[in-house]
């Protein structure tokens, strides 16, 4: 999704070094509806900069214009059959990697799919999520689900996790640093942590460069690379650090309109199989890491 119209005024952005590891020398990468993304010299993260600050972002999500992509077709109900596919496919991998089993917290579990297909590799599932309306949709799939932040979880001795996931909320994160270290707070000593973002060094995006779908200003503030995905775990302490690529199916009517292609979208739609889900390789870095 992205915003229309003209810019805030000047007074709601700002400048800032890399979010990172707070380096000041930075290379422009490309300009997307008038917001610019840089790409760190030291740690290859590419973030916005100048952008929004965070009151003035909040804001902009208040907007009725944000929820358009709903009438448009593309939110997570209508995308359901595709992202359990995802999501079915991921937990086999994380299976693999022995990442699963055991408490699991979702940090930004949107309507739940993901904490239903890990229904088979957890003993015990919550997640969190800023929408009041996800949260009442994902409580039918977890154990509880908490409306907020990770603030919004209890930090106590139950609440201590064997693994926290986060699926498409790194690159929306102000300070991934900040981010990471409080996750820790709500893992057991020999938790994992399994942080999955859009993929900046994949085909996709080296095929498709400036359209690539995933620049998506104001919203996605950081996106990762293997270079800057590792060194956010390491530099916090994360250890045993596995990465892997992975796919991401949508329906193929709204991976039509991701590429510009809107008839051909609709027509899909018309037609009755534009909700089909449509696998995409090398869409999403993932990294574990445990504590």
């Amino acid at each position: 999704m992205s915003f229309k119209g003209h810019l805030p005024d000047k007074d709601s952005f700002e400048n800032t070094p890399c979010p990172l590891c707070n380096n000041e020398s930075g290379s422009f990468v490309y300009e997307i509806n008038s917001y610019k993304y840089n790409k760190c010299n030291e740690c290859q993260l590419v973030y916005l900069n100048p952008k929004l600050n965070e009151k003035s972002l909040l804001s902009y999500y208040a907007q009725d214009s944000f929820y358009t992509q709903y009438s448009a077709g593309t939110g997570y109900e209508i995308q359901e059959k595709a992202l359990r596919s995802t999501f079915s496919k991921y937990m086999k991998e994380l299976h693999k990697r022995n990442a699963t089993g055991g408490k699991l917290l979702e940090i930004g579990c949107s309507f739940g799919f993901l904490l239903d297909e890990a229904k088979d590799f957890f003993d015990y599932r919550i997640g969190t999520d800023f929408s009041s309306e996800a949260v009442n949709h994902a409580k039918k799939y977890a154990d509880n689900v908490y409306c907020g932040g990770l603030e919004a979880v209890p930090d106590n001795s139950v609440n201590k996790f064997d693994c926290v996931i986060t699926f498409s909320v790194l690159e929306h994160v102000y300070n991934p640093n900040a981010f990471i270290k409080e996750i820790e707070n709500y893992m057991t000593p020999k938790g994992r942590l399994v942080v999955s973002t859009p993929f900046i060094g994949g085909m996709w995006y080296k095929v498709l460069g400036k359209k690539w779908p995933f620049f998506i200003p104001p919203e996605h503030v950081c996106l990762y690379n293997h270079d800057s995905i590792s060194r956010l775990l390491k530099q916090n302490g994360f250890k045993n650090i596995q990465i892997f690529i992975s796919s991401h199916a949508w329906p193929i009517a709204v991976f039509l309109s991701k590429m510009g292609m809107h008839k051909l979208s609709s027509m899909t739609t018309k037609l009755g199989i534009g909700n089909s889900p449509l696998f995409v390789p090398s869409t999403i870095i993932n990294v574990i890491g445990s504590k």
